[in-house]
């Protein structure tokens, strides 16, 4: 397992949620944490709250659909802070709604902050990892990736991008010593789908019991922070996305799950 006492951590979307709860885990491990997001007020509450806990801690107000603001942050946390040791991709947006239904501005926003967010800050801490032959990248994509089911059909879709993206830059940069996780939380119970519009039946009960079939974000932090000490190279968290893993390659099964969750999520109007 890695020694992570003093290493230097980035976590996007790190106010609330998983970010959070991933924050207090490498905190607790003796790491210097860096906490970006777009949430000002919250974000510095959380890392008054992380800076409790002994370690350093820093914070800055990044969009990650901004290159720029990106940029400009990855310069600042390498004058004022040091090399980065470890990037996690945790910000991103949820979505709930036929394709049909889902506007090019939505795809496109979708796109900007669940896909380039992370590849903007791969692309500005990557060289200085290639450079010193060290470091360690995380992917948060999602178990949509291997559900795909009808009515999250655009999030899924740029979700199971994201980690076919992260699982092959795993095998690329290995030449250079930089390793890269990817991880698949199943349902997590937080904030992230507070604005997730229910127009049926079954997708308003689906929202309605979250609480009984989803994990919470402190045991999904602990599992990421578990994913890097022992450098993984997937991390699927649930057993319920082992399912939809292989429900892909058995006969019938994955249609089963679409049809039936098209029968409950869709509308059918």
């Amino acid at each position: 397992m890695t020694d992570l006492n003093g290493k230097k951590v980035l976590i996007t979307g790190a106010a609330q949620g998983i970010g959070l709860c991933t924050a207090r885990e490498f905190a607790k491990a003796g790491c210097e944490v860096i906490m970006t997001d777009i949430a000002e007020d919250i974000l510095k509450q959380s890392a008054n709250e992380i800076g409790h806990l002994g370690g350093k801690v820093h914070y800055r107000v990044v969009d990650v659909s901004d290159r720029q603001s990106v940029d400009e942050m990855a310069k600042w946390v390498t004058e004022e802070i040091g090399e980065l040791d470890i990037l996690i991709n945790n910000a991103g947006i949820g979505y709930h709604g036929e394709l049909a239904e889902t506007t090019l501005e939505t795809w496109r926003r979708l796109v900007e902050i669940n896909l380039m967010g992370p590849l903007h800050n791969i692309y500005a801490f990557l060289p200085s990892m290639i450079e010193r032959r060290s470091g360690h990248i995380v992917n948060v994509s999602s178990g949509q990736a291997f559900f795909r089911l009808p009515t999250w059909g655009a999030y899924a879709s740029i979700k199971a991008a994201l980690g076919a993206m992260s699982e092959i830059l795993h095998f690329e940069l290995r030449k250079h010593k930089v390793h890269v996780t990817t991880v698949y939380p199943f349902m997590v119970n937080t904030g992230f789908y507070d604005d997730v519009e229910a127009k049926t039946f079954g997708a308003k009960m689906s929202m309605k019991l979250l609480p009984y079939y989803s994990s919470t974000p402190e045991k999904v932090g602990r599992i990421i922070f578990d994913a890097v000490r022992r450098r993984k190279k997937v991390e699927k968290v649930s057993i319920i996305n082992d399912v939809g893993f292989y429900a892909r390659v058995i006969p019938f099964a994955n249609s089963i799950i679409a049809r039936t969750s098209n029968f409950f999520l869709a509308d059918r109007a």
